[in-house]
Formats: C-alpha cells, sequence, structure tokens
C-alpha cells in the first residue's frame, strides 16, 4: 500500500484480527454506540477473512486513530470492479490532521489497483464532513441516486 499524503507520524497499514477493539472504538465514535459487541466480533472476523474486503488503519504511536473499510466487488452494469468505502472514520481528537484524506487516499490506490471503474461511498448529509465538503475537496461528486433500503433487526444472543 502506498498513500501520496501520509501525515508525520502517521502509519497507514492493513487491520488485523489483534485490532478489533480499536476498530470497535473507532465504529462507536462515528456514531454507532449501540452495536452489540457479541456481533461486531463475529462480522469482524468475517470482514478479515474475505479477500474482497481491506480495513485500512492509520496509527499514532501505536493507538489506532483512524479507519477506512473498503470493499470490490465485479459489477455486470460497468463491466469493471467497483470499489466502495463502507466506513471511514477517525477519531475525534485526531481529527483536522488530514488523516480522513490519507485513509481517502489509500482507498483511491486500492480501486486503481483493483481494475476499477467507480469508487463509491455513502454518508450522512447531517454528518459534518459532508457539510464542510470533505468529500468533494477530495474529489468525489455527489451522485443522482436513491439509496433505497430495508431494516432488518437481529436478537442477540
Amino acid at each position: 500500500m502506498v498513500t501520496r499524503v501520509i501525515p508525520k507520524g502517521i502509519i497507514i497499514r492493513l487491520a488485523t484480527e489483534a485490532d478489533l477493539q480499536a476498530v470497535f472504538g473507532l465504529m462507536s465514535a462515528l456514531g454507532y454506540p449501540d452495536l452489540s459487541l457479541a456481533r461486531f466480533v463475529e462480522i469482524y472476523h468475517e470482514v478479515m477473512r474475505d479477500p474482497s474486503m481491506f480495513v485500512v488503519l492509520a496509527e499514532a504511536d501505536d493507538v489506532v486513530v483512524g479507519l477506512a473499510t473498503v470493499s470490490r466487488r465485479p459489477q455486470l452494469r460497468l463491466t469493471a470492479n467497483l470499489v466502495t468505502i463502507d466506513e471511514l472514520a477517525v477519531a475525534p481528537e485526531w481529527r483536522g490532521r488530514n488523516i480522513g484524506r490519507a485513509l481517502l487516499e489509500q482507498a483511491k490506490g486500492i480501486a486503481r489497483h483493483s481494475g476499477c471503474r467507480r469508487l463509491e461511498l455513502l454518508t450522512n448529509r447531517a454528518r459534518e464532513s459532508y457539510r464542510r465538503g470533505f468529500y468533494i475537496k477530495n474529489g468525489f461528486t455527489e451522485a443522482d441516486s436513491a439509496v433505497m433500503r430495508i431494516e432488518y433487526d437481529f436478537d442477540d444472543e
């Protein structure tokens, strides 16, 4: 992995099984405080085993301070791969230090090396990063599309 913009003192690397707690903490900081740890552990292990998934971490002084989860899959309509940034989170005290930008650059690198035709991400318009134009400033354009979904509840064990 090569990132063009890495803030001084920050290491960008792929996550390992040992990073589970740090990733769980960042997901809580992203605005998902009610995540079930038991279900998270299960899905984290599944993501780690999936060759089409990447969990990229930003680390400072041996502490994980940011993450991007990236998935790659072939798309018939594109006749190429689609790469999606599924989650992007930076610890609140580390925001504004170009860590999010470095993680986006890493995702762009994954997309380029995956023969992808499109790199996408979904975000909430209420998020501060959206309101300040973070994604636009980093080369993304807003698509004229709608997200349609059905939510299913899982009973925690």
